[in-house]
């Protein structure tokens, strides 16, 4: 496979078609915010270490944050109703994206002249749920794994009276290693399942069978195009995320200097920050996953045969 082609023609792509920007924004949202930077505050308890904790001057004790807690609950219902209302939007707009930018990119590769917003969104309609449930299930079939292996280990650990533990350790490291190369594969096969099921019609586990088939028969191309878009994107996700770690600057004055007023000129300053670069950082991730899921689906065509301006043997649209 021809690894400069595919990376110069995805580009060409995104380019030519800027209506994938968009599908790759929403396909982004499912990714979380680029570098999305921790709150590391500076907090100092009072000599008990118990009954509260000093925040800047502020004297703020536990008592009265649990009386708080009984007397405002109906917040953190409504709190919880409303983030699990947002996690629900923004599966369904990144799994919309993820379809419409394959399905955008593979007739952008074919030669197809326009693509519109409404054209590939009503496209997408058909295979939200087969794409839905791939995710889910690999997402579910990683929980298990986890919940297997830390239950055998601590069901290990409880049986050998806690001397098991330390045999763990370099089976553990061992595993983390093993780890790494194995979530790679599955993140190949994921990407060339969402081309297989979107771009040639196939059902959810055909689709699987794709993605590990294409895997498996071109392992080292698939892995060296990983390495690039995954180490280069995640560069450029980092340069995005700079702008909004450095937001944090003004809170971390706060904390060494201590006071209340800093405090809050830090939170106000730092909440600027990020309300006023946060959509540019959501655009420009928006941008690189479109640019990634272009080329996951041009290595895609050329890995199965598919030159620029091919069409599929057949492609359903249904």
């Amino acid at each position: 496979m021809n690894f400069g082609e595919v990376l110069s023609r995805a580009w060409q792509i995104i380019w030519k078609y800027k209506i994938l920007w968009i599908f790759g924004i929403l396909a982004g949202l499912g990714q979380g915010t680029p570098n999305n930077p921790g709150n590391n505050s500076r907090y100092e308890f009072n000599n008990n270490n118990a009954s509260g904790f000093y925040l800047g001057n502020q004297y703020i004790s536990f008592d009265a944050i649990a009386r708080w807690f009984e007397a405002n609950w109906w917040i953190f219902i409504i709190l919880t109703l409303l983030a699990l209302l947002v996690v629900v939007v923004v599966i369904i707009l990144s799994t919309f994206g993820r379809i419409g930018l394959a399905r955008g990119a593979w007739q952008a590769d074919e030669g197809k002249e326009k693509l519109t917003f409404g054209q590939l969104f009503g496209e997408s309609s058909p295979f939200f749920w087969r794409v839905f449930g791939l995710v889910l299930v690999i997402t579910i079939l990683w929980i298990a794994f986890f919940l297997i292996l830390g239950g055998a280990a601590v069901g290990f650990t409880v049986i050998t009276a806690g001397i098991g533990a330390l045999c763990l350790i370099p089976l553990f490291l061992v595993l983390c290693c093993l780890l790494i190369p194995v979530s790679w594969g599955v993140s190949v096969i994921t990407e060339q399942a969402i081309v297989a099921i979107t771009c040639e019609n196939m059902g959810l586990f055909d689709g699987l069978k794709r993605g590990w088939q294409v895997l498996r028969d071109n392992l080292g191309p698939a892995t060296i195009m990983f390495l690039i878009l995954g180490i280069g994107g995640g560069i450029v996700r980092l340069l995005i995320g700079i702008p909004l770690v450095a937001a944090l600057v003004p809170l971390g004055i706060a904390a060494f200097t201590g006071t209340t007023e800093a405090w809050t000129v830090g939170g106000i300053a730092s909440l600027v920050v990020v309300c006023v670069y946060l959509p540019i950082a959501i655009a420009l991730n928006g941008v690189v996953t479109a640019y990634t899921g272009t080329a996951w689906v041009l290595t895609y065509r050329r890995l199965t045969g598919l030159k620029a301006g091919s069409p599929a043997a057949e492609v359903v649209t249904l």
